[in-house]
């Protein structure tokens, strides 16, 4: 069985591993995103954490075909750097590729996050055999990747756009990109945060599942502004599936049964009955399988 190194770098973490071609993961880890300064601390740190994997996969007989890189933000047309990301100053217009390739010793690929989530789900996940399908992720920020008839939507960024910056209250939150009340701004991590009092969004998670009103509401009103946001969207992708993934979506239900309801309150009817919005099964690590995707199953 073939074997891919990936990385997925996010706003606030990295995430790191070796993944099969059958989409399983071997190997993973995850290290902090410095989000500021020198660029060269995220490569250190990704290839102090992913080197003993390349190095432990090669001894055991499958060799690495090669390294996938996802990144938040937009791409330039040759895919060699990241061009345009609030949430990860660092990396704007560095040469990520050809740093990594010095470092790791291995071909590298980059893809757009949003479109390496939205792969994965594709691929292997809760998106096989849709048509048209729409992928959001939540955390840091929130990213959108579609794929229409087996190909990726590639207009803006080389990705299907900064879905997440549709503004869905002109009085919400003040987003990082500078705008106020972006989806992303009503339903990020920092969002989610405020609404449970500061509270870490697995710590959100443990004590909704455990019955806490506060951690259960905060995820409710989290998944309404989803919904809306989603329903916005609808009329420019005509999804007949959407998946939610990234670390907020490991609440499951929690945050998927208001996110329907509100799906179902706003979107137009035809999109009411026939898209079918659900939950990743990737818990948040979507991003390096479809990262690996580009060695081991790659589409257009």
């Amino acid at each position: 069985m073939r074997l891919a190194g990936a990385i997925d770098i996010g706003g606030s973490s990295t995430k790191l591993g070796i993944v099969a071609e059958d989409g399983s993961i071997i190997r993973r880890d995850s290290v902090p995103t410095s989000l500021h300064g020198e660029p060269m601390v995220v490569v250190d740190a990704i290839v102090a954490s992913l080197q003993p994997m390349l190095d432990a996969g090669g001894t055991e007989g499958k060799p690495v075909s090669g390294i996938g890189v996802s990144v938040a933000g937009f791409l330039n047309r040759d895919h060699s750097a990241m061009v345009h990301n609030a949430n990860l100053p660092a990396l704007h217009d560095f040469p990520l590729r050809q740093s990594l390739k010095e470092r790791l010793g291995f071909d590298c690929r980059l893809e757009v996050d949003s479109n390496a989530a939205v792969v994965a789900e594709y691929q292997y996940g809760a998106g096989r055999g849709s048509a048209r399908l729409l992928g959001v992720t939540m955390g840091t920020g929130l990213g959108g990747g579609v794929i229409i008839d087996g190909k990726l939507l590639r207009f803006t960024g080389e990705c299907a756009g900064d879905l997440g910056h549709i503004i869905v209250d002109h009085k919400g939150r003040l987003c990082t990109c500078g705008a106020r009340g972006c989806l992303e701004a009503m339903v990020n991590s920092a969002s989610l945060s405020e609404r449970a009092g500061g509270r870490a969004v697995r710590e959100i998670i443990t004590s909704a599942r455990e019955g806490d009103q506060l951690a259960m509401t905060a995820l409710a009103e989290t998944g309404w502004w989803l919904g809306l946001g989603l329903a916005s969207l609808s009329p420019i992708f005509s999804p007949d599936r959407i998946v939610v993934g990234g670390g907020i979506a490991a609440a499951g239900e929690l945050i998927l049964e208001a996110t329907r309801a509100s799906y179902r309150t706003h979107a137009r009817p035809e999109f009411r009955e026939k898209t079918q919005v659900v939950g990743s099964s990737f818990e948040g690590w979507e991003g390096i399988v479809g990262a690996a995707s580009q060695f081991l199953n790659p589409i257009a």
